[in-house]
């Protein structure tokens, strides 16, 4: 009898890269897959049928019903191995005793900003995280620092370090023109952010650097809770003619926009645990993009930067270093060594090994 692997994840999974990369690896493997998730788009994924759960948007209540809704549909599928997508997946997948169990922790989920201004509820994930993480048979984390932490918080749990690369065929192909599609003239700078739009990472600051650099623009993809307070931030720099939101773009088009631009953007302030470790995907997909990358020195982020030559990073605080570091992209001559360089090393396919042991599937 083949075997069955139910992947978890509270979000959509179409706009969540890491899923649609397991997924992928988990299909291309022949092995059966199901995806339960909380979106509400295409009912099927490759010919693997995604299963919707829905729930309400806020409130502990979402969590509950989320439990109970997915540990249902758990047991009518009965399968050998889940992966929880994020914790918020983990009791769900934890509470089928019969299966092996993956813990994708993406985050340091119980040091997120959101929860380290709220010390209940800070409270309540931590003791999840702590009741659960030790019944899991692989822990998977994006980067080595994530994993030193879990090992100090929790013991002699099993790691596997599987970054947030972006697969080789997300590379584009040039379909969009971002100019074109946002009416930005050919000689103006583009500064790009892609990402949820949440306090701390930097948004605001790649926007204050309008004021610095003539004749430049700045695109947001992206959705989140921050949407508003930016866009009056952005009226109130009187600068709305020049910022463009574009909200959220499925995962598999998202690098043809990302293309277009001249300098993408991380500049994440280190205002919780999870963020001072943040080693976000999209500086690999800049990269894949071809697009060089203007970052926090946070020394997860930093490490990548400087290896592979992705572009700089400077202090989050410190706008005149991040105006130099602008100038300094925008005005050396544009190679084609980025894309290269992320092309053979950085890609989801160059750690396909580590996912299939992660995950106990044979090549």
């Amino acid at each position: 009898m083949s075997q069955t692997i139910v992947l978890i994840f509270l979000g959509d999974f179409f706009f969540d890269a890491r899923c649609i990369n397991m997924a992928d690896t988990i299909i291309d493997a022949g092995v059966n897959l199901n995806i339960i998730d909380a979106g509400k788009t295409h009912n099927q994924y490759r010919g693997r049928k995604i299963y919707h759960i829905s729930i309400p948007k806020r409130g502990l209540i979402r969590y509950i019903q989320f439990y109970h809704k997915t540990k249902k549909v758990i047991t009518q599928i009965n399968p050998q191995k889940i992966i929880a997508g994020d914790l918020y997946s983990l009791p769900a997948a934890a509470a089928f005793k019969d299966a092996f169990i993956i813990y994708d922790s993406r985050e340091i989920y119980t040091q997120l900003t959101g929860l380290t201004n709220n010390p209940l509820k800070q409270a309540f994930w931590s003791l999840i995280e702590y009741i659960y993480i030790n019944k899991e048979q692989s822990v998977l984390v994006t980067a080595e620092g994530d994993g030193v932490i879990l090992k100090n918080l929790y013991g002699d749990i099993n790691i596997f370090h599987i970054y947030n690369f972006p697969s080789v065929k997300m590379k584009p192909e040039g379909n969009i023109c971002l100019r074109d599609k946002l009416n930005i003239p050919k000689e103006s700078k583009i500064f790009l952010y892609q990402g949820i739009l949440h306090k701390g990472r930097g948004i605001k600051a790649m926007i204050q650097l309008l004021k610095k650099i003539s004749d430049s623009h700045a695109v947001i993809i992206g959705d989140g809770p921050y949407r508003g307070e930016l866009q009056s931030f952005s009226k109130k720099m009187n600068l709305e003619k020049n910022i463009h939101f574009i909200g959220k773009i499925p995962y598999k088009e998202i690098l043809e926009w990302t293309t277009g631009a001249d300098i993408g953007f991380s500049l994440i302030k280190p205002i919780s645990q999870s963020y001072r470790q943040a080693l976000p995907n999209k500086i690999f997909e800049y990269a894949l993009a071809n697009v060089p990358v203007i970052a926090s020195n946070l020394p997860e982020m930093e490490i990548f930067i400087k290896q592979f030559s992705l572009g700089l990073t400077v202090p989050y605080n410190d706008i005149n270093k991040q105006k130099e570091a602008v100038n300094k992209l925008l005005y050396q001559k544009k190679k084609n060594t980025i894309q290269e360089t992320a092309e053979k090393y950085l890609v989801w396919e160059e750690q396909k090994g580590e996912v299939m042991k992660a995950l106990k599937i044979n090549a």
